[in-house]
C-alpha cells in the first residue's frame, strides 16, 4: 500500500516538472514572436521614413523656375530654385508619427568651385519612435542643380558627337518635317521657298549635301548639285498691340567668313504659324586648316532687314533672345550672340522679337530673355 502512495507521487513530480519546462518554452517562443513583432513594425517603419525623405527631396527637385516665386505662387504650389530653403514638416504614418527635416547649405567641392551657387546640398532627415520608446532616424543627402526647368527636355537629346541618333533616328540638326529619303539622306523644303527647292541633308551628320529642283518624294527624278553648308533658322515673333508691319521682312547675313548661300522666311507668302515668322538661312562655311577631317566653319552677323529698324514710332526695334543659358560665362553660338563665331553646325532657334521703335525689348525671365539686336 505504502509503495503504491509513494510510485503516484513521483509520477505526479514528473508532471509538474514537464509543464514547468513546457512553460518556458512557451514562453520562449512568445517573446521571440513579440521581437519578431518589433523587428517588423521597425523595418516598415524604416521604409515608410525612407519613402518620406525620398519624396521630400523630389519635391525641393520640382521647381518651375529658377527664380524665387512670390507668396501667391507659392500658395499655388509653384516654387522656384531660389526657394529651395531649410524646413521641416511633421507627417502621420501607417504606424507612427515622422518628423521630416531638411537642412541646404551651399555646395562644397573642389569641382565646381566650393559654394557654387548653381548647386545646393540637401540633407533630409526623418526621425520617429518606435513601439518601445527608442529614437529612430533615417538620413538622405542629395545635390540639386540650378538647371532651367525649360530646358529639360533637352536631357532627352544625346550631346553633339554621339554615334546615337535623334528624332526620326538622325541628327538632331536635320528639321524634323524633313522628308527621309530612305537612303541616309533627307530633303527639306524651307518655309517661304518655292516648292520644288530641296536641301538635302547627311542623317548622319546634319549637314546639308545638295541643294535640288524637281517633284516628288524620290530624288532620282531630281536636279541636283553638291553643296557643303548649314542651317541657322528661328522665328521672328511680333506683338501686334504695339507693331504694325506694312511690309515683308526680310533677313541677311554678314559674315567675315563664309559665304551666304540663301535666307528664306514665310513672310510674304502663307505663314507657317500664327503670330509669327519662320525664316532659314543656308550658309557655306570655309575650311580653315587643310584638314579634310574637321569641319567647315563660318563667322557672322544676322541680322532682320526688309522693314524699317529703328527707334522712332514708324520703325521697329529688333530684340533676341539670347543669354548665358548655360552658366559657362559666355554667350555660345547655339544661344544667340549678336556674331557668331567659327561655327562648324546648323544652328535652331535663332528667335527674335519686334516691337514698335519706341518701345523698349521686354525683359523676360529663363529662356525669354532677351537684348536689344538692332538699331
Amino acid at each position: 500500500m505504502n509503495r503504491r502512495r509513494l510510485a503516484a507521487g513521483f509520477t505526479l513530480l514528473e508532471a509538474l516538472i514537464a509543464l514547468l519546462i513546457g512553460g518556458f518554452g512557451l514562453l520562449a517562443v512568445a517573446r521571440l514572436q513579440i521581437g519578431m513583432q518589433g523587428e517588423s513594425d521597425l523595418a516598415k517603419q524604416l521604409s515608410e521614413a525612407t519613402f518620406l525623405g525620398q519624396r521630400r527631396i523630389e519635391m525641393l527637385r520640382a521647381y518651375q523656375q529658377i527664380p524665387a516665386a512670390d507668396a501667391a505662387a507659392l500658395v499655388a504650389g509653384s516654387w522656384g530654385y531660389d526657394n529651395i530653403l531649410t524646413g521641416s514638416e511633421t507627417i502621420a504614418g501607417g504606424n507612427a508619427s515622422y518628423a521630416v527635416r531638411w537642412t541646404i547649405t551651399p555646395f562644397a567641392s573642389a569641382t565646381p568651385a566650393a559654394n557654387d551657387p548653381r548647386f545646393k546640398t540637401a540633407a533630409v532627415n526623418v526621425g520617429w519612435t518606435d513601439r518601445n520608446g527608442n529614437a529612430q532616424t533615417a538620413s538622405l543627402s542629395t545635390v540639386i542643380s540650378s538647371s532651367d526647368p525649360a530646358a529639360a527636355l533637352g536631357l532627352s537629346v544625346p550631346p553633339a558627337g554621339t554615334p546615337i541618333r535623334r528624332p526620326k533616328n538622325r541628327d538632331l540638326n536635320v528639321p524634323v518635317p524633313a522628308i527621309d529619303l530612305g537612303d541616309g539622306r533627307s530633303a527639306f523644303t524651307p518655309p517661304g521657298a518655292s516648292a520644288t527647292f530641296r536641301l538635302v541633308f547627311d542623317n548622319a551628320t546634319g549637314i546639308i549635301t545638295k541643294h535640288c529642283t524637281g517633284t516628288g518624294t524620290s530624288i532620282s527624278g531630281w536636279v541636283c548639285s553638291d553643296l557643303n553648308a548649314y542651317l541657322v533658322s528661328g522665328f521672328i515673333y511680333e506683338n501686334s498691340s504695339n507693331l504694325t508691319l506694312t511690309s515683308p521682312l526680310d533677313l541677311t547675313m554678314t559674315l567675315t567668313q563664309g559665304t551666304l548661300y540663301s535666307c528664306y522666311d514665310d513672310s510674304d507668302t502663307a505663314k507657317s504659324y500664327a503670330n509669327y515668322f519662320s525664316y532659314t538661312c543656308v550658309v557655306i562655311g570655309v575650311d580653315h586648316d587643310s584638314n579634310p577631317a574637321t569641319r567647315p566653319r563660318w563667322s557672322g552677323r544676322l541680322d532682320v532687314t526688309g522693314i524699317p529698324i529703328g527707334t522712332a514710332a514708324a520703325q521697329n526695334r529688333v530684340c533676341r533672345y539670347s543669354a548665358d543659358y548655360d552658366g559657362s560665362g559666355a554667350v555660345d553660338n547655339y544661344e544667340h550672340p549678336a556674331a557668331y563665331t567659327n561655327v562648324t553646325e546648323s544652328l535652331e532657334n535663332q528667335n527674335f522679337y519686334l516691337v514698335r521703335g519706341t518701345s523698349s525689348c521686354p525683359v523676360g525671365s529663363g529662356i525669354e530673355l532677351m537684348v536689344q539686336h538692332q538699331p
